[in-house]
């Protein structure tokens, strides 16, 4: 009688502790709903320093990512708010439509196909190799995620690159696995001079024998990898518009992605030459239940 009382009390506190547990586990599945992110950028130009706080707010089906600069002045007041809605065109559809909407402006959007180891991203290719491509489709089509576009992208080769800018800060994508490859880039850029015309241009990318990547190069462009240590990998960027010339040194951090750069920049028209340093912050994150309101204040969070 004794030992059926104590197996019986043994049976019900395991039975407590597991609905407990049970009951903890779901109870945190159901409340991180989503992550919300700050970093800052910093600025540096005649040596004024600027600094912008940024908040991104990720839910976790991707389906829309918003981002709110704050005012330079007042870090708890927010500025502008950028905000990218993902649609897949049908259920089995190898081609998605990303809408961006930016404060009160008309709403934008970019359209991203997959085709034979092709990303057509509106009217431009990245030509890619079949580990990145599959990569792609499934972080793109399955799971949503712009993010991974804006990677792809990065290089600022599209005329949609400053749309992307707001998702290229450091928001914790993952590494880049260097099996991954962008091929070429074709691209039609918009001339500023006229409304009838446009650029086209052709970048080819160069790697090593065991994947590293050299080189990128193209009509006035080139990006050459000038540095790899254990902390950072440097590139020296150059390209020229119609309108002016760019010289760049970028940092990648590789414990954090994050980018540092330099830049020279000379416009033609004025033959004004200028100069600026822009890196970025450690990142910062936390898992909420509810997506906050863009008057609430952000930074009670972090």
């Amino acid at each position: 009688m004794q030992l059926k009382l104590k197996n019986k009390i043994i049976t019900t506190a395991i039975l407590s502790l597991s609905a407990l547990l049970l009951s903890f586990c779901v109870s945190k599945i159901a409340t991180e709903n989503y992550t919300i992110a700050w970093v800052q950028q910093i600025t540096v130009e005649n040596g004024e320093k600027t600094t912008d706080n940024f908040y991104g707010i990720f839910p976790k089906n991707n389906d829309t990512i918003v981002i709110y600069k704050a005012a330079q002045d007042d870090a708890k007041s927010i500025e502008k708010q950028y905000q990218y809605t993902f649609k897949k065109l049908s259920k089995n559809s190898n081609t998605i439509e990303f809408y961006y909407k930016e404060d009160t402006q008309p709403e934008e959007t970019v359209k991203v196909r997959f085709e034979k180891n092709n990303i057509i991203v509106n009217e431009d290719t990245y030509k890619v190799n079949e580990a990145y491509y599959k990569f792609l489709m499934q972080k793109v089509l399955q799971e949503n995620s712009i993010l991974e576009i804006a990677t792809l992208t990065k290089d600022g080769l599209g005329d949609y690159q400053p749309l992307f800018e707001p998702l290229n800060k450091n928001w914790g994508q993952a590494k880049s696995d260097k099996g991954f490859k962008i091929l070429e880039v074709a691209v039609r850029n918009r001339n500023y001079q006229t409304d009838s015309q446009s650029f086209h241009r052709k970048v080819t990318f160069s790697y090593d024998k065991q994947g590293n990547f050299l080189k990128a190069e193209g009509e006035n462009y080139k990006k050459i990898k000038a540095k790899d240590n254990q902390k950072y990998f440097k590139y020296d960027i150059s390209q020229t518009n119609e309108r002016s010339s760019i010289e760049s040194e970028l940092y990648q951090n590789k414990k954090t992605l994050s980018d540092s750069l330099l830049v020279k920049w000379e416009q033609f028209s004025t033959a004004k030459e200028y100069s600026f340093v822009k890196y970025q912050s450690k990142l910062q994150k936390k898992k909420i239940s509810q997506k906050p309101k863009a008057d609430s204040d952000f930074t009670r969070f972090f």
